[in-house]
């Protein structure tokens, strides 16, 4: 394969896999968990996809993922993800997608309310895709929640009253 046609498959192989996360939190937003299905890995070889929500324990099995995922749209009535600092890094056929992202959410309504009200969250993610023959599909799924500042270099001050002396 010549240099030229490998840097063509790349930038293609990094627009599908942009594409695919894309449609991954597209889905999410719409409820649209059919397409949120077809977007996750389901080769029958146990790969073992994964997924951690902020604040959860790790998932494992396209079953289990899969319904978190349910579990998360039925109870959510508005979600929006706002994606900065998105970082694409592609291995063969395997690509790592690094986001932040900015989460705007809202629960059930109250007192006839149109909508419930509205929170923000900052995440930090990672996607993790797989090739297969029908597109990149979503391997594992990572996220955390952003507590720290930008600039916060140093480890969290101790608990008040805490020496912050050995235990």
């Amino acid at each position: 394969m010549t240099a030229g046609h490998e840097a063509g498959r790349t930038a293609a192989d990094r627009t599908a896999v942009e594409a695919a996360n894309t449609a991954f939190y597209t889905a999410l937003e719409e409820g649209d968990f059919d397409g949120l299905e077809d977007l996750w890995l389901d080769d029958g070889a146990g790969t073992g996809v994964s997924c951690v929500h902020p604040g959860w324990p790790v998932l494992t099995g396209r079953a289990e993922v899969l319904r978190s995922y349910a579990l998360i749209m039925a109870h959510t009535d508005y979600i929006q993800f706002f994606l900065t600092d998105v970082r694409t890094s592609l291995a063969g056929d395997t690509a790592l997608v690094t986001c932040t992202e900015n989460i705007l959410s809202g629960g059930p309504a109250e007192d006839g309310a149109e909508l419930g009200p509205l929170v923000g969250q900052l995440v930090v993610a990672t996607n993790a895709f797989r090739r297969t023959p029908d597109g990149w599909r979503i391997w594992s799924h990572h996220a955390s929640p952003v507590i720290a500042g930008p600039d916060d270099d140093a480890p969290p001050a101790p608990p008040s009253g805490d020496a912050g002396g050995p235990a």
